[in-house]
């Protein structure tokens, strides 16, 4: 049964490694460049993306009806006409005819200029600049949670790459362990009961290695898929800068870098990209009402046009008749069916809403800055307590197999110290990562978070 679970665990292990050699040749990824994939690759950056270039598009056109219309027209006409008519000579109808053939050239200029529509295209040309304004703030945010959602999924990467480290150690020591029974055994100091529980442990150990190893390609599948990139690619992920023994004298800086929670929640008012989109949005509210509004205004507007015409395209020809003509118009609306006081109230309605948005993307943010930096509080007494809980376990393991070993204590103290030691030893792997994690989370909430 033995022999079976590790031929098992070796098929587990290495079957994988060839699979992925078939990508091609191994890359390294370091986390930097991982986010640099990241933002190329995740789809909700780019639909942020496409959006603001939509919008910037948008503030070309509202320019443009500040400007004048003008437009140019050339016509070409020709005439081909044949009259029937008679005499009568000597009571005799002669019939006649007779054929004319004209051609006609024309070309003129138009131009018309609003000067005043109630300020409609004034504000929507404000209402344009805001929605591109809050499209960017989206894209930045989007650029943000793409940089956030790459750096946990890598950290994780890490998470379970250290979590197998742990496990091939385990199987190590119990197989050393169980190699110093089977000597105690073969002098009669151990017995075979110790020996056969000492191999059920190791046994034990492999599948748990096998589990650790099944884990780790899980997570690095998940990265890759997270980047648009084949699972099956042969990709290493390895990056100096991540490491998961904390010094924990660093804590005092960040917590005093922290601790002015008032100024902090003001920061992340002032750059949290989704906070200043919502302010945009408003703006954009407050525009459509007044271009609502300015239906019931009056629109005045100058127009000019200048022509010229005649029997041929020659610049003597053609200019033979000239013609000008301009003026000002004036409209004001009377009724149309109701329709400026409804689109008066949807603009109201949006701006409402908008209003009422930005006030939940305060609360959201003042949650998000809350939350994250108890999180990282609690990330840090989480890695404290796990150091020291590693440092007390492997104290124990080391007394427990002394007393073993002289013949005092027994194999169940030694297994019962081993599994603590390595579950303490995980924990800890987890509350660095946390810890880790917890840090980014505070930049993210506050909109400081970069690459």
């Amino acid at each position: 049964m033995l022999k079976k679970l590790m031929a098992l665990s070796v098929i587990f292990i290495f079957a994988p490694m060839a699979f992925g050699q078939q990508g091609g040749t191994l890359k390294q990824l370091t986390l930097q460049d991982c986010i640099k994939i990241g933002l190329q690759r995740n789809t909700n950056v780019l639909q942020a993306q496409y959006q603001s270039q939509s919008q910037d598009s948008k503030v070309l056109s509202a320019y443009g009806t500040l400007l004048p219309t003008v437009s140019a027209s050339g016509q070409f006409v020709y005439q081909y006409s044949q009259t029937r008519s008679g005499v009568t000579v000597g009571g005799v109808l002669i019939p006649l005819s007779a054929t004319s053939i004209a051609r006609r050239y024309s070309a003129g200029v138009q131009a018309s200029y609003t000067l005043f529509d109630g300020t409609a295209n004034i504000s929507g040309l404000n209402m344009a600049r805001s929605q591109s304004e809050s499209a960017d703030m989206s894209y930045e945010r989007a650029k943000q949670t793409a940089i956030y959602q790459t750096t946990q999924n890598y950290l994780a990467v890490f998470n379970f790459r250290d979590q197998l480290k742990i496990s091939e150690d385990n199987l190590k020591r119990d197989e050393q362990q169980l190699e110093s029974i089977k000597e105690s055994n073969s002098v009669g100091s151990a017995s075979l009961a110790d020996v056969y529980q000492q191999q059920a442990i190791v046994s034990g150990d492999e599948y748990q290695l096998v589990q650790a190893k099944n884990a780790y390609d899980q997570a690095r599948a998940n990265l890759k898929f997270f980047l648009g990139l084949p699972v099956t690619d042969s990709v290493e992920f390895v990056d100096a800068s991540i490491n998961s023994n904390i010094d924990t004298t660093d804590f005092a800086g960040v917590n005093e870098r922290y601790s002015r929670i008032a100024s902090l929640l003001d920061k992340a008012m002032e750059v949290r990209p989704d906070y200043k989109a919502a302010i945009q949005n408003v703006n954009a509210g407050k525009s459509s009402l007044t271009i609502a509004e300015a239906a019931y205004s009056p629109t005045i507007s100058a127009f000019a046009q200048y022509g010229i015409n005649g029997p041929g395209i020659s610049s003597s020809d053609i200019s033979q008749n000239k013609s000008f003509y301009g003026g000002l118009s004036i409209s004001l609306p009377i009724f149309n069916g109701f329709q400026t006081q409804t689109n008066i109230q949807i603009a109201d309605v949006g701006l409402k809403s908008a209003e009422q948005a930005l006030d939940a993307t305060k609360r959201q943010v003042q949650l998000d800055v809350y939350q994250a930096l108890l999180n990282l509080n609690a990330a840090e007494k989480g890695y404290e307590s796990a150091v020291n809980a590693v440092a007390y376990a492997k104290i124990n393991l080391e007394t427990a197999q002394e007393k073993y070993r002289i013949g005092s204590g027994t194999l169940l103290d030694v297994l019962t110290a081993n599994a603590i030691y390595t579950q303490d030893l995980s924990n800890q792997v987890v509350a660095a990562y946390t810890y880790i994690q917890a840090k980014q989370q505070v930049e993210f909430a506050i909109g400081t978070i970069n690459y």
